[in-house]
């Protein structure tokens, strides 16, 4: 039996954590002085209530690589005979892969198998990889299967975003502030795409619906696909829309992203995941 080990930007609920026997280690962010534990998904409207009427600047914080200790070492008081597998954010985004591999190495001679990986997404993106790896677990692989799948899927998983305003990218160092203030008088969107754990802007539009159009427009053939979007969800019933038109689905899942993105991309960004076919 192989369990997981994730932090918290995955965005699992609580009751997805219990079925499936996921152990979350939680990153932390600070806003006007006040320190909150990002968690479940179910724990993030507090941040999200604050952020969107706040004119600060969050901070966020990797967990200790002692946090990472105490989730896998549980996993093996409950079930002795588990090999562990853990899984964090992309380290172009985090620094929190480097919690993680300290962790293990607190377990190099136990007789359980005990690895950490860079899932190389980040948010919703990683939680559609570790779905995928959960599904091969359940049907009774072994770690070094579900380690091939993720191999195989974590660099075809995309997310492209259309941010709602350029203000928390430009204070990240990821958009140049001049080009921001310009992007954001002139409505300017550019559409990012995150993929094999590379940030890069794939198209500049005038205005948010052609910068969803022309996402949905350009999107590869894909396995699957999901809808995220940040703290205010008002634009994804338009993406919606496009994508039902487009593909003729009568139903996307969707889901919003964690704090953690939510401060570093901004309040109303909306975004698609796609697990990207081989057969391009």
């Amino acid at each position: 039996m192989v369990n997981f080990v994730v932090d918290s930007t995955f965005g699992l609920t609580e009751v997805y954590a219990k079925e499936h026997g996921v152990r979350v280690v939680s990153l932390t962010l600070t806003l006007d002085g006040k320190e909150y534990t990002e968690g479940y998904q179910e724990e993030w409207t507090e941040f999200y209530f604050d952020y969107s009427r706040s004119k600060g600047v969050a901070k966020t914080s990797q967990p200790s690589p002692d946090l990472f200790v105490k989730a896998v070492r549980d996993i093996l008081e409950s079930d002795p005979e588990s090999d562990v597998m853990v899984l964090t954010i992309g380290d172009r985004l985090s620094g929190t892969i480097g919690s993680a591999k300290i962790a293990v190495q607190e377990f190099a001679e136990c007789k359980n198998r005990v690895v950490a990986f860079d899932s190389h997404n980040g948010g919703v993106s990683s939680l559609l990889l570790l779905e995928e790896l959960i599904k091969l677990r359940d049907e009774g692989a072994s770690l070094d299967e579900i380690i091939a799948l993720f191999e195989d899927i974590k660099d075809r998983i995309s997310t492209r975003f259309i941010p709602a305003s350029l203000t928390e990218l430009a204070r990240g160092g990821r958009v140049n502030k001049l080009l921001s203030c310009i992007g954001n008088i002139l409505n300017i969107k550019p559409v990012f795409e995150y993929k094999a754990n590379d940030l890069h802007v794939i198209g500049k539009y005038l205005g948010v619906t052609r910068a969803m159009q022309n996402s949905v427009d350009i999107l590869p053939k894909f396995d699957r696909i999901l809808i995220c979007y940040i703290g205010d969800d008002k634009m994804v019933p338009a993406l919606k829309d496009k994508l039902f038109r487009k593909f003729g689905m009568s139903h996307i899942d969707v889901y919003p992203m964690c704090p953690v993105a939510g401060a570093h991309i901004g309040i109303g960004t909306v975004g698609i995941i796609t697990l990207v076919s081989k057969e391009q």
